[in-house]
């Protein structure tokens, strides 16, 4: 029976379904064009510093292409964040993003006794959690997820908020270079029908069905194409 999981309000109680544990955890991707290899990606969660007064996680998010298609088109990004253990909310980022010729550095705060978002451009209005993109992916994890649920977050991209519905459409076995996983299939699309960026964003994400729930491959669509990352490495 198809399940509706709307976390627009606090749902800390089902967080209990399904222990990430990924504390210290890195990820390595192949990222690459559909038909050929472009470059790595990382995703690095570490524990709080016992300098940080809110032991706030940080999750650092890096994207590479490699010296020989840098001559074709040259990415460079770096994310990092700052999440709120309990619930993987946002309260900080960090944005350098270098794609092509096309280059961005932002920040934003979020102070969520004020219901507000600060960016260096504009100040938002915020009701309810609040996820960018990446720490979104995290929140998931943790999640006791089944197909045919649908998951409903706030989603800040480093701009404006917009609403996400992400299905969960089914299940595939499926082989990436860290080896053969079954994975839950997720399609996220924005709640408004209107495509997520420019390009339409985020195609697929396959989520391992073991306990971590391991992003295995993501996909996701780009000013030059179709962008498919591939697990090589969990540590």
């Amino acid at each position: 029976m198809r399940r509706s999981l709307i976390l627009v309000i606090v749902l800390t109680g089902l967080i209990s379904g399904q222990s990430v544990s990924s504390e210290g955890e890195t990820l390595v991707y192949a990222a690459g064009f559909r038909l050929f290899s472009a470059g790595t990606a990382t995703m690095e969660l570490t524990d709080p510093s016992p300098e940080d007064p809110d032991n706030s996680l940080r999750i650092i998010s890096r994207t590479e292409t490699d010296p020989l298609f840098d001559h074709i088109y040259r990415i460079r990004d770096r994310i990092e964040l700052r999440i709120r253990p309990e619930t993987w909310e946002l309260e900080y980022m960090f944005r350098d993003i270098q794609e092509g010729h096309y280059t961005l550095q932002d920040s934003a705060i979020v102070d969520r006794g004020a219901g507000l978002i600060y960016t260096q451009k504009d100040t938002l209005a915020v009701e309810g959690p609040i996820y960018d993109p990446v720490g979104a992916i995290y929140y998931l994890r943790s999640l006791p997820l089944e197909v045919g649920d649908e998951i409903t977050l706030n989603i800040f991209n480093g701009r404006r908020m917009r609403e996400i519905i992400i299905r969960v459409t089914g299940k595939e076995q499926i082989r990436v270079p860290a080896g053969e996983f079954e994975c839950l299939v997720l399609r996220p699309a924005a709640a408004d029908n209107r495509r997520l960026t420019k390009v339409d964003g985020l195609l697929h994400i396959w989520l391992a069905t073991d306990q971590r729930r391991t992003p295995v491959r993501v996909e996701q669509k780009t000013g030059f194409g179709t962008m498919v990352m591939k697990l090589m490495e969990a540590r």
